[in-house]
């Protein structure tokens, strides 16, 4: 996200007489990075971007608390200004004009905290040029005083605020009811924009069960400011960050409070900022204090404490950095810092180079010892470390079973020929997992991203399997992938297994073809395919190829169709590799003739024809090579080749051979010659 902050609204918060460019510089190189400057309404403005993790720094005040700390490691003098927010509200009107305070029913599961307060005889004052020139400097609308405050210190302090027109408020029931919304209710945003729930966003509803809220995204026309607005309920509550999200990009309602809230905002910062609301609302609009600040903070938790020691500190960021440096760090990002002895089991006391770490409430990021480690790395600065070249060559041992190039060649091959490569995930849901073998049999991840993808998968097959469902409108889809399966094993991590896999609804023969033709880009030498008969009475064609170093042949995987017709091959990529070859082997020009004939059979429903091609071939040396030519209904052609090194061979050294093969089909396959030998 990224953030606009003029140079004259910073110095508010920061004391220094650091220049914008040195600014940007030192900022840059221990903290947000400031992408740019511009110059806007005759000032310099900020361009920050800050990571997701560091909503404290959305802000003026933020990043005015982050410059304090970086600058002063360079020697740039830099203090963070002491907050100047009056405490001590007083109520500024009698007790007979004091306006109640509507009721407030929150659910804690729903907001951690609601802090509001009536302001009475509002004028709707125009905004004072100074607040104008920095809601333009930093991208925002200009209204008039009583709406841009809540702008303005949303912007200046961090956490999103929000002014309800106290008397539509009050006719509506006087209620704000923190609920989730349910399916098929309406409402209209104060921009006259209408939407539906979907149910389970958080909205505030009123006594008549109507949403009267959108809260920490946007408010709602039946209670927000107009020309008739003469008092206001200044509210802030702090709903569930999940909560904010869902409803937020649910409804495509990208509001600036929207994209705080859901990071996490400090619920502590909304007292100072309705504070310092009420301070402005006094200044710019004469508005008087009705009513006692109501405070609800079921959600207040205490400081998260992270121990780490210096010894590890040293270990991670492979310097000598003393415990005094440490400390010093850590404190100026206002952490509070514990140092030294702790208790063993026995009760005694034990010194160690223990560090306890107390982050501000404002720094919910800093939740383990490698966070901590991190804050004093990026303060110590990354360009402070010593840069060491390796004194070994830089190791060049390749990864067994992985092959890039090779991985290469297939991607472009298939994709050349009209298969798409995809990616697809490595957890799967429990009806995927059980599709590959009993849930028992799979590593279930303790941690899982999202609840229905909480295993680990044995096989690609499923996974592919899932995206031809999900695009039911293309008939025809051959999809493929290289990825890894996991095997479990006790008691330890999984076997990392890359597996090659081919998904489509194209016929077997089509799939083996294309899955031939790749073997033949490979330069697989003695590639075949054998049916084999699985323990299911299914038809699995095992994929074989002779590797140079071993005299049996390798079984690379399978290819099978399944019961919905999709034919699959999957093959282990390792094994792959090992039969694959760089070039093609050199095989002389032959100096005698071939000759080539076609046969024509009929043959039964289901025969195996890969099958019945390998058996012409077993039949004689003469016979080279045999192709599938032509098929119409049960009669398949075939090209038959034939050759012989020693001699050109004529018509009747080939009519034994065939007369053989019109034999040997009819008697094992039931094959019927069509025409005569």
């Amino acid at each position: 996200m990224n953030i606009l902050i003029p140079h004259k609204w910073l110095l508010e918060h920061l004391d220094t007489k650091a220049t914008e460019a040195e600014i940007q510089k030192y900022v840059s190189l221990c903290g947000p990075s400031i992408e740019r400057i511009y110059q806007i309404e005759g000032e310099s403005v900020y361009d920050i971007e800050i990571t997701t993790n560091r909503v404290d720094s959305m802000s003026v005040r933020g990043i005015a608390r982050e410059a304090a700390v970086i600058l002063e490691q360079f020697d740039v003098r830099a203090k963070l200004i002491p907050s100047k927010i009056v405490r001590n509200v007083k109520i500024d009107v009698s007790p007979s004009e004091m306006l109640p305070l509507p009721k407030i029913h929150n659910d804690p599961k729903l907001s951690k905290r609601i802090i509001c307060v009536v302001l009475s005889g509002v004028k709707r004052n125009e905004t004072p040029d100074w607040m104008a020139k920095r809601l333009i400097q930093t991208g925002q609308n200009i209204h008039d005083a009583a709406i841009d405050i809540t702008n303005y210190i949303t912007h200046e302090l961090g956490h999103p605020c929000h002014a309800f027109d106290y008397d539509k408020l009050m006719k509506t029931g006087g209620e704000i009811n923190v609920v989730e919304a349910k399916k098929g209710e309406s409402f209209s945003t104060l921009d006259g924009e209408t939407f539906t729930t979907v149910g389970g966003e958080v909205v505030f509803k009123n006594g008549q069960d109507k949403i009267i809220d959108l809260p920490s995204i946007k408010g709602t026309a039946n209670t927000s400011i107009d020309d008739s607005t003469k008092n206001v309920l200044l509210l802030l509550e702090s709903i569930s960050p999940k909560k904010v999200r869902f409803a937020s990009m649910t409804h495509a309602i990208r509001t600036i409070a929207a994209q705080l809230m859901e990071k996490n905002v400090d619920p502590n910062l909304a007292e100072d900022v309705l504070l310092r609301g009420i301070e402005l609302y006094k200044e710019l609009t004469d508005a008087k204090v009705a009513s006692k600040i109501y405070d609800q903070f079921p959600g207040k938790k205490s400081p998260n404490t992270v121990e780490v020691t210096l010894t590890r500190i040293n270990e991670y960021l492979g310097i000598d950095i003393t415990m005094e440096k440490v400390v010093s760090i850590l404190k100026q990002l206002e952490c509070r810092v514990k140092v030294g002895d702790t208790k063993t089991a026995d009760g005694s006391k034990k010194t160690s180079d223990l560090i306890t770490v107390y982050p501000p409430t404002f720094r919910p990021d800093i939740e383990i010892p490698a966070d901590v480690i991190e804050e004093v790395a990026r303060i110590y600065g990354y360009h402070n470390f010593p840069s060491v070249l390796m004194n070994t060559p830089i190791p060049t041992n390749r990864q067994k079973g992985v092959d890039f190039t090779i991985e290469n060649r297939i991607k472009r091959y298939l994709s050349s020929i009209g298969l798409q490569e995809i990616y697809s995930y490595s957890m799967v849901s429990e009806g995927i997992a059980l599709k590959t073998d009993a849930l028992e049999n799979h590593l279930k991840i303790s941690n899982p991203l999202t609840d229905d993808r909480v295993y680990m998968r044995l096989s690609l097959i499923p996974s592919l399997e899932e995206i031809i469902d999900q695009n039911p409108q293309v008939p025809e889809m051959s999809v493929f992938e290289i990825a890894n399966v996991y095997p479990p094993v006790k008691d330890s991590l999984p076997n990392e297994k890359l597996h090659f896999c081919i998904v489509s609804t194209l016929p077997y023969r089509e799939v083996r073809g294309i899955l031939e033709s790749l073997m033949e880009k490979l330069f697989v030498e003695n590639f075949n395919i054998d049916i084999a008969m699985s323990s299911d009475n299914e038809n699995i064609g095992v994929i074989t190829a002779l590797n140079s170093n071993e005299k049996k042949p390798i079984v690379l995987g399978a290819i099978k169709v399944l019961d919905n017709g999709r034919t699959v091959v999957e093959i282990e990529f390792a094994k792959l590799l090992s039969v694959v070859k760089t070039h093609p082997k050199y095989v002389p020009i032959p100096k005698t003739a071939f000759m080539m004939e076609d046969m024509t059979f009929t043959l039964e429903p289901k025969t195996l024809v890969g099958d019945l091609m390998t058996s012409i071939l077993k039949l004689s040396e003469m016979i080279t090579d045999v192709k599938l030519k032509n098929q119409y209904n049960e009669n398949y052609s075939f090209t038959i080749q034939y050759h012989d090194n020693a001699k050109n061979i004529s018509a009747e050294d080939v009519e034994p051979i065939r007369k053989q093969v019109a034999q040997v089909l009819n008697s094992i396959y039931k094959a019927k010659l069509v025409g005569e030998v």
